[in-house]
């Protein structure tokens, strides 16, 4: 099982008043105790973090922790975009992509920056992971107002994550096939919805938002993941879409990615 939407850092929780320090070591055994083989994964430490020093050390701690079986995202802030221009200080080869999110850093109201991130992933074949939906602020990141982009980058590989609206969902997939939708918190009868009415399964992704579900109730992580994935049968959501939206050539990562589970003991 591939968990496309997963994060370490501090995070609001139900029976804290204070953010929640979830540790790459908390966050690792969480997975593992659900029986997920590989994630994405990447820090909300962006929030304060304006260095990325932070983000680095946990992105290396799951490193030595996860192996390959964690890929890597950084948050990228407008505030440490504004230290590091062209992302060049990034450590080599520890990310695997980026992640952006519009309540962080509002995106959507600076087209010029996030064009720039969207080049530099370009550049280094990085796939994207977007937030989509009504943000803590009450402001709206659609994957309607991303598609310009989108287009825009038909070689780039981006996932808006939640799928916000719903209801777009079909007509997006139909028309851009480098974009993704991960299942983060969208119910699954509405991604059987989107099946029904002829949504491209092989880009549709499994994700969890772990550790978003402590935000809103009392409830065990591993379990929360366990639950989420009983609703799909389709290796293809579970697995082995989200191998097409790591690499810009599927060919190339399937090589890597069959090795990779034969050694760890996975059937594909």
């Amino acid at each position: 099982m591939f968990d496309a939407h997963v994060h370490m850092g501090y995070f609001p929780r139900w029976d804290k008043v204070e953010p929640y320090y979830y540790s790459p070591r908390r966050i690792f055994g969480a997975l593992t105790r659900a029986g997920v083989d590989e994630f994405i994964v990447s820090s909300t430490n962006a929030i304060w973090d304006v260095e990325g020093a932070a983000m680095h050390a946990e992105a290396r701690e799951m490193k030595r922790l996860a192996g390959q079986r964690a890929h890597i995202f950084f948050w990228v802030s407008m505030r440490y975009l504004a230290r590091d221009p062209d992302l060049s200080h990034l450590p080599e080869g520890l990310y695997e992509g980026f992640k952006l999110h519009g309540g962080e850093s509002p995106w959507l109201q600076e087209p010029e920056l996030l064009s720039r991130v969207l080049s530099l992933a370009k550049e280094r074949s990085f796939p994207v992971q977007i937030h989509t939906g009504m943000n803590d602020r009450g402001i709206s990141n659609t994957i309607g107002e991303y598609l310009p982009y989108c287009r825009r980058f038909p070689e780039l590989h981006v996932d808006l994550a939640h799928g916000k609206p719903h209801e777009e969902v079909p007509a997006l997939l139909a028309e851009l096939p480098n974009v993704y939708i991960d299942t983060a918190f969208v119910p699954h009868h509405i991604v059987e919805n989107w099946l029904d009415a002829g949504a491209d399964e092989r880009r549709i992704i499994f994700g969890s938002d772990l550790p978003a579900p402590q935000r809103f109730s009392k409830t065990g992580l591993s379990a929360y993941v366990r639950r989420e994935a009983a609703h799909f049968s389709s290796q293809n959501i579970l697995s082995h879409n989200a191998g097409r939206f790591l690499q810009r050539t599927p060919d190339g990562y399937w090589a890597k990615f069959k090795e990779t589970s034969r050694l760890s003991g996975y059937q594909i």
